[in-house]
């Protein structure tokens, strides 16, 4: 993403790898060049880098698209964690 800063663009690299399947890549943060969305159904999983050159770990909101309703926040999170948390909301 023409964007978004160098953590981001190296994650989508690194997400397109997994298996992960039947989500959207969403950008609903155009200002913020740290954060990633993720879209499925009715969830959305937002994912930022801010600090990543600092912490090396992501932080990451899930929500319900139509109530807003936060399902998990982590902050954090270790590329695994990440993964983890991805496949477990876009099973």
């Amino acid at each position: 993403m023409e964007n978004k800063c160098t953590d981001i663009n190296n994650l989508l690299e690194k997400l397109s790898l997994e298996d992960l399947s039947g989500y959207e890549f969403v950008d609903y943060w155009d200002a913020d060049t740290t954060a990633l969305g993720l879209k499925k159904g009715n969830v959305l999983i937002y994912i930022s880098a801010y600090d990543y050159y600092k912490t090396n770990s992501y932080d990451i909101i899930i929500e319900e698209l139509e109530t807003g309703a936060i399902l998990k926040s982590e902050d954090n999170r270790s590329y695994d964690e990440l993964i983890n948390d991805i496949q477990f909301f876009l099973k």
